[in-house]
């Protein structure tokens, strides 16, 4: 069952959501459960793999000047490796709120990740009309060719279909999906990354510094402050309604790195996005006075 300690987004394009999912923003199988009161070290530059748990389910409220837009629900599918090979399944969804002006989305987003925690595959499914009409967009990457096969079609219209190919320069790249969960199991470390991120038939480098410092932070889910690590960075990309690329965010100070809110910056005011339910086995927030 999520959690909820209380009491609803979108702008529609995959590259938008890229930049709001990163800012909430594994070796083997899952790791074992771990409770939220135990503090990680800052100074292991080892990805945290135990963040990866199967089942878990974030659900997130994004709102601008306080205005709500709609939410954001992150989902780890599957943890597998029997066959030699790490592979994390992840989904993502996103729905704005009904009646919300000027914009409405309602996009499923799939990604899968491999050893090096990095994009493998990613399927995003924007629906157009009514919950029947949609657009589908499918990565396929080569490590034989170096490069990502992109595809797009509409199940309104059979036969059509757009391809085109990126060279992938060597690189391993993520998606806006994939991102999250890369900047969670880092959240811990210090330093600067520098992360290739596919946007769409775009490509950008985000910048993601670490351990920037510990913050209490209050959120309308708990009663109590949380104890967070913060992060922040440049998304390497500018957007629609004034996105200029620089976001904060705060994650859980345990090892499950769970990410409590963001801010992403436009050029009036942020965008704000908040943990509003969960499911995650064992998972209690660190809070402030423990």
């Amino acid at each position: 069952m999520i959690s909820r300690l209380k009491r609803g987004f979108a702008w529609n394009h995959v590259s938008f959501f890229s930049a709001l999912i990163l800012l909430l923003c594994v070796t083997v199988a899952s790791a074992p459960a771990q409770q939220g009161g135990s503090r990680r070290s800052s100074h292991s530059s080892a990805p945290n793999l135990a963040v990866f748990q199967k089942g878990e389910e974030l659900v997130y409220e994004v709102s601008y000047l306080g205005i709500e837009l709609g939410t954001i629900r992150s989902r780890v599918v599957s943890v597998d490796s029997t066959r030699g090979k790490l592979r994390i399944g992840l989904e993502g969804f996103v729905r704005t709120y009904s009646g919300v002006p000027f914009v409405t989305l309602n996009t499923l987003f799939r990604s899968v990740l491999g050893d090096s925690l990095q994009s493998v595959a990613f399927r995003n499914r924007e629906y157009i009309r009514n919950d029947t009409v949609f657009k589908l967009i499918e990565y396929r990457y080569s490590t034989r060719d170096d490069a990502v096969y992109i595809s797009e079609t509409l199940n309104d219209r059979p036969g059509w279909k757009r391809s085109d190919t990126l060279d992938l320069e060597g690189k391993l790249w993520q998606d806006g999906l994939s991102l999250l969960f890369y900047a969670r199991a880092f959240a811990h470390t210090r330093g600067t990354h520098r992360v290739p991120v596919l946007m769409y038939r775009d490509k950008a480098t985000t910048t993601i510094r670490f351990g920037v410092e510990r913050e209490d932070e209050d959120i309308d889910a708990f009663d109590e402050d949380v104890r967070t690590i913060k992060l922040e960075g440049e998304t390497g990309f500018t957007g629609i309604f004034g996105l200029t690329g620089g976001f904060e965010g705060w994650f859980s100070d345990d090892v499950a790195a769970v990410p409590i809110s963001a801010k992403m910056h436009v050029l009036i005011g942020s965008v704000r996005i908040e943990l509003l339910r969960w499911k995650r086995r064992h998972w209690k927030p660190p809070l402030a006075d423990d």
